[in-house]
């Protein structure tokens, strides 16, 4: 792919080493909370924000493809952000995501319009 063909503006979010075994990573760039799972071999960057109440989705259990907020039990795809089961009804962010070697990298150009926006509370 050219770059005049790719589209996204990649930043980079962290690396697979950061992850020290486990399958979740909170991290912040510049004013986005985000967060980083390892799912097989993919990895997955979401705004940290439930968009039940807009707390943050760190600790979540995910399981077949689905993370749970830990803190009312919402639900939703990894892959598609979609809500799955409430109390959320609003689809999470998610970032387009890829790996460079070991690095992370996101298109943090789409985003939500402001931090209300990301949990549905506009």
């Amino acid at each position: 792919m050219t770059a005049a063909a790719d589209a996204h503006a990649w930043t980079r979010v962290g690396s697979l080493s950061d992850f020290k075994g486990g399958r979740q990573l909170a991290c912040r760039v510049g004013d986005l909370e985000l967060l980083l799972l390892r799912v097989g071999s993919d990895v997955m960057v979401l705004h940290n924000y439930c968009t039940h109440l807009g707390k943050p989705l760190t600790g979540g259990r995910v399981m077949a493809g689905q993370i749970t907020c830990p803190f009312h039990g919402a639900c939703f795809d990894v892959n598609t952000g979609a809500a799955v089961s409430g109390p959320a009804v609003f689809p999470l962010h998610r970032f387009a995501a890829r790996l460079e070697g070991d690095e992370i990298v996101a298109d943090l150009s789409r985003r939500p319009l402001n931090p209300a926006a990301a949990f549905g509370n506009t």
